[in-house]
């Protein structure tokens, strides 16, 4: 069982602060973290770019009980996604407090679709099939990578039929 060290215990991703009888939270990040993100230039769907921005910022606004956690927090994010080339209008969106925000704003029912990423190429398409009630999920395509390199070697069916395993 893990004791509070000065009156601070990190629980999950968040600090629990003791002040006599009164708990704060904010957000908790291990002395190994890098803040390194999905950098923003590079080729990922825009979507998981702009998701990034609001998950992190949602979450500082759920875990930071103090305003002035949250104004520390603010200041730490925006430093984050500046160092990982993240534009300021994205940012700025997420900045204005956002109380009742819903991560997950998507219909249940709606019907779905998956689009193999192309950059410049699969954002259209995604906006078009959005504007038809079609939620839209992204891809990778197969690379070169993939292809050349098996984790496991090939099995001829022959050698698979009627194999019985021993474990000892």
């Amino acid at each position: 069982m893990k004791k509070d060290e000065n009156g601070r215990l990190p629980f999950l991703d968040a600090m629990v602060t003791r002040s006599g009888a009164t708990l704060t939270t904010g957000v908790y990040r291990k002395g190994t973290h890098t803040d390194r993100l999905l950098n923003y230039n590079i080729g990922h769907p825009a979507a998981h770019k702009r998701n990034m921005v609001k998950i992190l910022w949602s979450n500082a606004e759920k875990v930071c009980s103090t305003d002035d956690s949250r104004m520390r927090e603010s200041s730490h994010l925006k430093k984050v996604f500046r160092d990982n080339s993240y534009p300021n209008s994205v940012v700025k969106r997420w900045t204005a407090r956002q109380p009742n925000l819903k991560i997950d704003d998507r219909q249940p029912d709606a019907p779905q679709d998956t689009v193999p990423y192309l950059k410049g190429v699969s954002e259209v398409a995604g906006r078009l099939l959005r504007k038809h009630g079609i939620e839209v999920a992204y891809k990778p395509r197969n690379t070169l990578h993939g292809a050349l390199t098996k984790v496991k070697d090939t099995e001829s069916e022959a050698d698979r039929i009627g194999v019985v395993y021993d474990v000892s």
